[in-house]
């Protein structure tokens, strides 16, 4: 008889003074062994640079460190940077950084208001479909030849959260883009590879949806993401048109 996969998060802790292409490559060795047993099924890896409090000796400053991590793993749909350990005044045992590392949280997203026991939150969905309108809308000035080649594609979406701290990974063989923000702080945003706008952003929570109103050229602009069950909703309005996309969360 099966039996369901444990899930499971890689953690790797260490100075990344820098981070390498072996320090990758650990990574898929260790999902592959994982797999191999037939017991586990990885989720998701995570990359905690050590604070500047370790001491080591030519250790570059920890922005620096998590930045070129950040760079690094960009393109990576499961492995993501967490910068906790980082932002430590003191070097911080790997026991300790593991319990702080509440990573897997099944379920919808968190607007509970003790943000100090959420830990990070990691999803990843893969798209299972989207309105015909939302790529073929010429409202959002999206150019033709953009247009077709998004219709086609499969998207795969990554969510980190970590209290009201968001990072939205989206990705594709065509194009990734990625968009960081903190819910009730307004931020700029250039829609690099979209329809190449510069608007103001603010997302506020509606109970456990995220709700973003975005301040631009086009008027009724914005987007809301939610949770249900396994599925998570990208509702996008521009003027008068309003699109859907769902993604199924990859197990």
């Amino acid at each position: 008889m099966a039996t369901s996969r444990v899930p499971l998060v890689l953690l790797a802790c260490g100075s990344f003074n820098p981070i390498t292409n072996q320090h990758m490559r650990l990574f898929e060795l260790a999902r592959d062994h994982m797999h191999s047993t037939g017991q586990y099924q990885v989720v998701g890896g995570v990359v905690s640079p050590v604070s500047d409090g370790y001491g080591k000796q030519g250790l570059v400053l920890a922005k620096h460190r998590v930045a070129m991590a950040k760079l690094a793993l960009r393109s990576s749909n499961w492995v993501t940077v967490d910068d906790w350990e980082s932002r430590q005044p003191d070097w911080t045992e790997t026991a300790v950084t593991m319990s702080k590392q509440h990573i897997i949280q099944w379920g919808g997203f968190s607007s509970a208001g003790n943000k100090a026991e959420l830990g990070e939150r990691l999803k990843q969905y893969n798209m299972e479909k989207s309105s015909r309108l939302c790529m073929e809308n010429r409202r959002g000035n999206i150019d033709f030849a953009t247009r077709k080649i998004a219709i086609s594609l499969s998207q795969t979406k990554v969510v980190t959260q970590d209290g009201d701290k968001f990072d939205f990974k989206t990705l594709s063989t065509f194009r990734n883009y990625e968009l960081a923000f903190t819910v009730g702080v307004e931020f700029d945003e250039h829609t690099k590879g979209l329809d190449n706008r510069n608007i103001k952003c603010l997302v506020t929570w509606e109970g456990d949806k995220l709700v973003c109103t975005q301040k631009g050229e086009k008027a009724n602009r914005g987007w809301k993401h939610w949770i249900e069950g396994d599925k998570l909703y990208l509702e996008l309005t521009c003027e008068d048109v309003v699109c859907v996309q769902v993604f199924k969360r990859k197990q």
